[in-house]
């Protein structure tokens, strides 16, 4: 009984991090839009594109009109109403992101007192949760005064703590796109937070899953690693970080160095850098130096974290 309770509790957790796993994750999370929001133009072309569009959505009339909601789906099942035999429906749990869309006409300076308690009202409808204010971007225009008022955007963002986003003409297109960013990042944002516990707060840095970063699998790479990390300091260009690496092909050698010979700082310092990898009569060569070798021996031997390099 409790070996196939363990390949339970293994199954589940290995579907768990399927749902969370980029590339996958996106298929278990939908948006939810008000049915309200379809009865103005923005929202019937949107509707049209989201049909053409990778994004799973829903219409549901919402607590707040012109709303966008995120449902993630956890896996579970639920008995359908009404419906006999083994009538399932998958069960969805809320994210915590809404997104409120405003038309132009709730700028206008009638609507201030609308405005004003726009962010209450999101707050009780949705608690807990971040709310993007989406509206189309205003046109400054000499013949209409007041019929814009940039006012309201300061008061949205700095009064209500409300985020702001403007969308340009077309806003449905401008709006797809804004929705593939956040369905995307929600549906992320699991896997990004698990791997952060996981890491921790500098162990992160070694995930090697940024820009530049060096991959070392099965012992190849540590060539690589060393000299991008040599690049790393100061006055170490690419000739100087080639230079050493030649002579201290990985960092124990220049440990041993430094640790076993009382010229190593001046053995380094005088090391032959060439300047040109062309034919062999324009090659210029110049020495390593004093100042980065001894800040490299300082670098390597110091035991207190508050020596300056």
């Amino acid at each position: 009984m409790s070996s196939k309770l363990d390949k339970l509790k293994k199954q589940v957790i290995r579907e768990q991090q399927k749902r969370i796993k980029p590339g996958e994750c996106q298929k278990y999370v939908r948006m939810v839009i008000d049915a309200g929001f379809l009865d103005i133009p923005v929202g019937q072309e949107l509707l049209q594109q989201i049909n053409s569009a990778d994004l799973k959505y829903e219409i549901r009339r919402l607590p707040i009109k012109n709303c966008i909601i995120w449902e993630r789906s956890i896996g579970q099942h639920t008995i359908v109403s009404g419906s006999s035999g083994s009538g399932l429906d998958e069960a969805w749990k809320m994210e915590n992101h809404v997104l409120h869309w405003i038309t132009e006409a709730n700028l206008h300076h009638s609507q201030k007192d609308q405005r004003a308690c726009l962010g209450h009202k999101l707050q009780v409808a949705f608690p807990d949760c971040q709310y993007t204010v989406a509206l189309p971007k205003l046109r400054h225009s000499k013949h209409r005064s007041g019929s814009q008022d940039p006012s309201g955007l300061i008061e949205l963002q700095l009064l209500q703590q409300l985020h702001v986003e403007q969308l340009a003409s077309p806003e449905s297109q401008e709006l797809l796109c804004l929705l593939r960013r956040y369905t995307k990042a929600i549906a992320e944002a699991p896997f990004k937070k698990q791997r952060d516990e996981s890491l921790g707060f500098f162990k992160k840095y070694l995930a090697n899953d940024k820009k530049q970063c060096v991959r070392v699998e099965q012992g190849n790479g540590y060539g690589r690693l060393w000299q991008q990390h040599l690049n790393r300091l100061p006055l170490v260009t690419l000739e100087v970080a080639e230079s050493i690496i030649s002579q201290y092909p990985c960092p124990k050698k220049l440990l041993d160095h430094f640790s076993n010979d009382p010229t190593a700082v001046q053995s380094l310092a005088d090391l032959k850098i060439k300047r040109c990898n062309g034919p062999q009569p324009l090659h210029t060569e110049r020495r390593i130096g004093n100042v980065l070798s001894n800040k490299l021996y300082t670098l390597y031997n110091s035991r207190d974290p508050n020596t300056l390099i």
